[in-house]
């Protein structure tokens, strides 16, 4: 038998109900400023080194060099800042690392390499699929920076894309100095779960940047997602970057891509 609800007992509800609604909203608008926080830190970090590169070219080398390098600087803003969405898709975020390989090649030279290869059968559904913009580009760096940098000899990177039924896998490999098992344990160890007291310490390896990007992952996707970190000592590193098969912009996969087995590889060609 139904009981009658008295009007205090309906106003309680109510005011339950809103409470809990607040407290979504509040939980919500936590998670949305932490995203766009630690996005927002990727960006000084990048044009610091990328200034240097060209304040350097300024004093060795002519005008027309100069220029190509501003040029593929401002490329670079305007992608970062034209899109005020959190996800982009695959084909924007390759587009957006062959622009800064440019402007480290003209740092590098002949000393640098890169190649992006496909592991899958459907590469253009691959490219469409949705990821967190400034994914790629940070993890590149970091492995330029702090395992290529320090080589004598040529470096190779390599972006290697492989889909599932149930992920997105993207391995970034360099042939670099690599590192202790050790210090790759302590960094695996912080990635495994979304830490963003941890975006406070610097590591010797630039790891802030690889936890940046992991947390990001993390806290769009869930704490399945994100990054993990193979190395070895003088024998380079592979940074493994795993997300959800994402090909409607902001909902996981309505259609399925088939198993991957069928290899490609891309050659990157750049402007002269």
């Amino acid at each position: 038998m139904a009981y009658p609800i008295s009007a205090e007992e309906k106003a309680m509800f109510e005011r339950f109900s809103l409470l809990l609604d607040k407290n979504r909203l509040i939980a919500l608008s936590k998670k949305t400023s932490e995203y766009l926080a630690l996005q927002n830190q990727i960006n000084p970090h990048f044009l610091y080194n990328t200034l240097e590169g060209i304040r350097a070219e300024a004093v060795i080398s002519g005008v027309d060099t100069i220029a190509e390098m501003t040029e593929a600087l401002a490329t670079y803003f305007r992608y970062t800042i034209s899109q005020v969405d959190n996800l982009v898709t695959l084909e924007e975020e390759l587009a957006n690392v062959e622009n800064y390989y440019y402007i480290q090649k003209f740092r590098f030279g002949d000393r640098l390499d890169l190649m992006i290869r496909y592991d899958c059968e459907d590469e253009y559904s691959v490219l469409q699929c949705q990821i967190p913009k400034l994914t790629l580009q940070p993890i590149v760096e970091n492995s330029i920076y702090h395992g290529l940098e320090q080589k004598m000899e040529k470096g190779h990177l390599d972006i290697k894309i492989t889909a599932t039924d149930q992920h997105l896998i993207i391995m970034v490999s360099d042939d670099g100095v690599g590192m202790e098992k050790e210090q790759v344990k302590k960094m695996n160890e912080v990635l495994r779960s979304l830490r963003l007291e941890e975006m406070q310490t610097e590591s010797s390896r630039g790891g802030i940047a690889v936890r940046n990007v992991n947390n990001r992952i993390k806290l769009l996707f869930g704490e399945e997602y994100g990054i993990s970190i193979y190395s070895q000592s003088g024998a380079g590193t592979d940074v493994e970057i795993t997300l959800p098969p994402n090909y409607d912009s902001g909902s996981y996969a309505s259609e399925k891509v088939g198993g991957c087995n069928a290899e490609k590889q891309e050659n990157i060609h750049f402007k002269p």
